[in-house]
């Protein structure tokens, strides 16, 4: 499992003013309909006020609601990349995970949190399973964690979720 639980709470406890991401790049079209699909369901509501999105077809914002898969129209260009935020969000196996930021891209999706006491070991072990449960391709995933004054490079939250994922098979 994880060993240093110290340093991981320390990229996640301390709120600094920043957003976190933590990018999940080189999706397929595929993958990032049923990513999105896969974290609004573990999700309760959608607490962006009013989302919408920019109709590449009728060139206007279009609303939304949370039975909708905004994904699939973003992956066929007919709407722009959009930032939406879940709360209510529970891990597969019902670890509560703090409100999370989507962005939404045609190749990817990238998560971002604000910082606090609320991201504690259970919180981080419902994301880190969130994650690692997605319906994607895991083995062309090409994962970041960035903007993280405490993890500048990333190292700490991808040697983290390595060994999440590492205790998880076994």
């Amino acid at each position: 499992m994880i060993d240093n639980w110290d340093e991981l709470l320390g990229i996640f406890g301390t709120d600094d003013g920043s957003l976190p991401d933590i990018e999940l790049n080189n999706l397929v079209k595929g993958d990032v309909i049923l990513g999105y699909e896969f974290i609004r369901d573990h999700a309760s509501y959608i607490s962006s006020k009013e989302p919408s999105y920019w109709s590449t077809l009728e060139n206007c914002d279009v609303q939304f609601s949370y039975s909708d898969n905004i994904a699939t129209l973003v992956v066929s260009g007919t709407a722009d990349p959009i930032h939406l935020c879940f709360d209510g969000i529970t891990s597969p196996s019902g670890k509560r995970i703090p409100e999370l930021g989507l962005y939404i891209f045609t190749d990817g999706l990238s998560l971002d949190y604000r910082m606090g006491p609320e991201w504690n070991q259970g919180a981080i072990q419902g994301l880190f399973e969130l994650i690692s449960s997605l319906p994607i391709n895991h083995n062309n995933l090409e994962m970041a964690h960035k903007s993280n004054l405490n993890d500048y490079d990333g190292s700490i939250f991808k040697s983290c979720f390595q060994a999440y994922k590492n205790s998880v098979r076994n």
